[in-house]
């Protein structure tokens, strides 16, 4: 500890004020600074906004084909089925920029209970395509067919039976702008997804307790079957 200094009968800490100056001018620049590259990095989000425009991305269903299955019956009313399948979606990109996606794992819920997990693989989104098809692995572990098939909420307000579900994860892209890479983003995603069970016809066939016979199911363009109403949350 420095000691005082007595002039004129006043006690005087000549250091500890020169430190104390000194984290105060830490502090102011390092507040500027912080400031600044907070300023560049909306300022670029804001432009980034602006010249692309960017938009969601879409996906629909062009087929689900069933690869295993096995039926179990539980008191001779309940129908569960435990599945492998290939759902093969159609992407389109709107956006000026190239999307490049990582492989990951999707959740499908119904009524908020898990049924079926979503693999998928990496897979690029060129800038303005409209028709890149993806193929998915779904697995469904056990699920509950006679509650699905069965229930009284299985219409819309056009009078089609529609099986609404929840699909959401992470997943973590990579914009291609001309020939520049940016950073790779995560996105969490929640959708709402929906289909006419009619164009299943496996699971109608399962539903009666047949043997299904037709394990591939197709969906026109102006199917009932697609995502929508996606949220989208964008971490750096």
């Amino acid at each position: 500890m420095h000691a005082p200094m007595n002039h004129s009968g006043c006690l005087h800490f000549r250091q500890p004020l020169k430190q104390g100056r000194f984290l105060r001018s830490c502090c102011f620049f390092l507040s500027v600074y912080l400031l600044i590259i907070v300023s560049t990095v909306g300022l670029g989000g804001l432009l980034f906004i602006l010249v692309l425009k960017p938009q969601k991305p879409v996906f629909s269903i062009q087929t689900v084909r069933l690869d295993a299955y096995q039926l179990n019956v539980y008191s001779n009313t309940t129908l569960f089925v435990s599945a492998v399948a290939s759902m093969v979606l159609n992407a389109s990109n709107p956006n000026k920029i190239g999307l490049r996606y990582s492989p990951s794992r999707l959740q499908l819920y119904s009524e908020g209970l898990p049924m079926a997990v979503i693999r998928v693989p990496g897979f690029f989104q060129p800038a303005h395509s409209n028709n890149v098809s993806l193929t998915t692995r779904v697995l469904i572990p056990c699920v509950n067919v006679t509650q699905i098939l069965g229930g009284a909420w299985l219409q819309d307000q056009q009078g089609h039976n529609i099986v609404p579900m929840k699909l959401s994860g992470d997943i973590r892209v990579n914009l291609h702008f001309t020939h520049i890479t940016l950073p790779k983003i995560k996105v969490a995603l929640d959708c709402d997804i929906s289909y006419e069970y009619k164009e299943l016809a496996f699971l109608n066939e399962a539903y009666i307790k047949k043997p299904p016979k037709d394990l591939l199911a197709s969906f026109s363009n102006d199917s009932n079957s697609f995502l929508k109403k996606c949220a989208l949350a964008i971490y750096v």
